[in-house]
């Protein structure tokens, strides 16, 4: 495009940021060498007691924990936008009546919404496998939620039955359930099993939203005056989280985090839905905020760039955009490309409890 260099464009993607999206802190990124990512998982975290002996005697030897690695490979990421001929020439016209114009906003502007739109879809995606994969226990990539069906990259975390447990009554079929004096100590004893004290609940706003109207949970955190005076109001988050902490004695200093992520997926045949990565009916206990990391690698594209080559590119982070013109049709594609995967890490120590069932 006239008026667009490297220098302009990098300008305009490094003023995009991730701060829209959880993955990054939840998965931080980390670039690797190659397209795999492989992670050392061991059950650590369990506290082991001495044993008593005679003097003079020798100690047991105890067991060391396995260490078990868990690995993959990373998957490339690619979304795309053309500017057609109509654009293109509406494009030439603004540059005609911009002409001596030092500001040339409108230029930027035609260009930088397709940069945008190509940011924006690397980081949807990659958004959309990390909260899929910490809610389902896994990631399956199907002609109903990507247009390329790419098998290969599906990924089963393979959780243990122990793991995945469900509730005392639905959480869907009303508001009788005991999510605090039945289902939170559940998973706590659940991951106690495990050797792990979680300190996080994830849940999106659906199941946050039944979760806040039962009646035990607005009776436990409403306040005493709001009790006597019949005010049955749904409470908030912090108003929950507010409630456990004071109970540290049985909640072990859990906090409540809701996920609040709309996602929008476009298949070949140009149908849309949009809706929360992180599955409804899902509460996931983990002991960090930090699950794993995002493994990236930079594209082949940006590294091993032909010297004839033509198209404009710019990186920032894991993400490349790159824009080139085609001559028949006369058209610019601008395209977004990562490789890049947000693998759990501490899948082996986190809890996932169904909450419109009593099992998985």
């Amino acid at each position: 495009m006239v008026g667009l260099t490297e220098k302009d464009m990098n300008a305009v993607i490094h003023t995009f940021d991730l701060k829209p999206y959880y993955y990054p802190t939840l998965f931080p990124l980390k670039e690797t060498k190659t397209l795999t990512w492989k992670m050392l998982v061991a059950q650590t975290g369990l506290k082991i007691a001495a044993d008593l002996v005679a003097r003079g005697a020798t100690s047991q030897k105890k067991t060391r924990q396995a260490i078990s690695k868990i690995m993959g490979d990373i998957p490339k990421l690619m979304i795309s936008r053309e500017m057609l001929e109509d654009e293109l020439t509406d494009y030439d016209i603004m540059i005609a009546m911009s002409a001596g114009d030092p500001d040339l906003v409108a230029l930027v502007e035609a260009w930088a919404e397709d940069t945008k739109y190509c940011w924006t879809g690397i980081a949807a995606r990659a958004e959309w496998i990390a909260l899929k994969e910490i809610s389902a226990g896994k990631v399956v990539f199907t002609n109903s939620n990507n247009a390329a069906v790419v098998t290969e990259y599906d990924v089963d975390y393979d959780l243990a039955a122990a793991q995945k447990i469900g509730v005392n009554t639905s959480w869907a079929a009303g508001t009788s359930a005991k999510p605090l004096t039945k289902d939170f100590p559940a998973a706590i004893a659940a991951a106690k099993a495990l050797g792990v004290t979680p300190k996080f609940a994830f849940m999106n706003v659906d199941t946050f939203n039944q979760f806040a109207s039962q009646e035990e949970v607005v009776k436990k955190c409403q306040s005493l005056i709001a009790n006597l005076s019949d005010y049955t109001d749904a409470v908030d988050v912090a108003t929950v989280n507010g409630y456990l902490a004071k109970k540290k004695e049985l909640y072990k200093g859990l906090q409540i985090i809701v996920i609040d992520q709309d996602i929008t997926i476009e298949l070949a045949d140009g149908s849309q839905s949009t809706g929360n990565p992180f599955d409804d009916n899902v509460v996931m206990f983990s002991e960090s905020k930090v699950l794993g990391n995002t493994w990236w690698k930079k594209p082949i594209d940006f590294t091993r760039r032909s010297k004839t080559s033509t198209a404009v590119m710019a990186m920032n982070g894991h993400t490349l955009i790159k824009k080139y013109s085609e001559e028949s049709p006369v058209k610019e594609v601008t395209e977004g490309i990562a490789n890049l995967f947000p693998a759990w890490n501490l899948s082996e120590r986190s809890i996932l409890m169904k909450t419109n069932a009593n099992s998985w």
